[in-house]
Parts: structure tokens; C-alpha cells; sequence
């Protein structure tokens, strides 16, 4: 699971790394993001754009959002399956947490992200929906898979790292489903440093 994530990188350098076309103009926060708040996304139309969109999809049967969608089952499940299909999403980061369980209910955080302090891109899916006011509005969820390397001791899961190769064809909707379902079942492993907080 990936129950919170990390941008703290210039908005220069997100425009460079996934080469954005056109801004949609607004307030960029940075910092820690939790869900229901709203983030920034890669994601593209006729051309590369930057926006912002709420991270979790409505659940109007337990009005809890589903952030995360498994990588296992979203090619199937009917919340996710069309978003996979012609709606996917970048989410730049530069690392994400985890909460390792130590036993006896006592859980330790901790940071994941490059050793640079790079950003990563975590893979996701958006949709477009009407909110309580009917009016429109982008929502995203992040794509995780079973944990790899050095994250099997934190956790058993982790979000989908989409690797700079992969990326175009990521967000190319013209992709074929066969290549997307490859990336999202990939054990592509970036090296990850995970450190304790706090």
C-alpha cells in the first residue's frame, strides 16, 4: 500500500524530467501528500501536460477513497479497468513512506526514495468525474505491486516505479494493452534508500 508520498523538487525540474508541454496555471504545494489531497500529475492528451488531480477515487458505498489500485487486478476490476485501458498517470515524487510493523502495535515509518533524492515516477491511473456540485474533476489513484528488493523487509507491497524507458509508452494512450499489462506486472527494480524517520 501507499498511504502517503513526498515532491519536494523545483517545478523546473518536473517540466524537464517528463518534458511538459503546457502548465495548468495554480497554487503548487509542496511537501508530504495524503490522500484526498490534491497533487500533481503527468498525463497526456494531444500533448504532455502537467495538472493537478485529488489522489483517491470516490467510494460512495463506504465514502472511504481508494487510493491504491493492485497491479494484480486493476486490468480487471470494473473501478479501474477503463483508466487502465486509456487513462494512465505519472505522479512525480521523491520518495514515499511506509509504516513497518515492529510488533505488539508499535509501527516505525519510514522514507523511501532514491539516493539522490531524485524524483520517481509512480505509476497511476485518472479518471474525470462530477463532484458534489456536478462540477468536474480529476481524480488519480497509484498503482502498487508486490514488493521488491530491499522493500520486502518494510512492507509487502509498494507503488508501480515506472522507469524512464517505460515512460512514454506509460502515458501514450495508443500503447497496446499487451505492452501496458507488461509494465504493470514488470519486476523492473530501481534501487531504492530507505530510511528511518525520526
Amino acid at each position: 500500500m501507499c498511504g502517503r508520498f513526498l515532491l519536494n523538487s523545483p517545478i523546473g525540474d518536473i517540466i524537464k524530467k517528463y518534458s511538459i508541454f503546457y502548465r495548468e496555471d495554480g497554487e503548487y504545494s509542496s511537501g508530504d501528500v495524503y490522500p484526498t489531497q490534491n497533487a500533481l500529475i503527468v498525463l497526456e492528451g494531444q500533448k504532455r501536460i502537467m495538472t493537478q488531480g485529488k489522489w483517491g477515487f470516490a467510494n460512495y458505498k463506504t465514502k472511504r477513497a481508494i487510493i491504491n489500485a493492485r497491479a494484480e487486478t486493476a486490468i480487471v476490476k470494473p473501478m479501474f479497468k477503463k483508466s487502465v485501458y486509456g487513462a494512465r498517470c505519472i505522479i512525480p515524487s521523491n520518495g514515499f513512506y511506509e509504516w513497518k510493523d515492529e510488533g505488539k502495535g508499535k509501527k516505525v515509518k519510514y522514507k523511501i526514495g532514491l539516493k539522490d533524492g531524485g524524483l520517481i515516477s509512480l505509476g497511476g491511473i485518472y479518471k474525470i468525474s462530477l463532484d458534489e456540485d456536478f462540477r468536474e474533476r480529476l481524480s488519480f489513484v497509484i498503482i502498487t505491486t508486490e514488493a521488491q528488493g530491499n522493500m520486502k523487509a518494510i512492507h509487502h507491497r509498494m507503488p508501480l516505479i515506472i522507469n524512464d524507458d517505460v515512460l512514454d509508452a506509460w502515458l501514450n494512450k495508443n500503447t497496446s494493452m499487451e505492452l501496458v499489462e507488461k509494465v504493470i506486472k514488470s519486476k523492473i527494480y530501481t534501487e531504492l534508500v530507505i530510511d528511518k524517520c525520526g
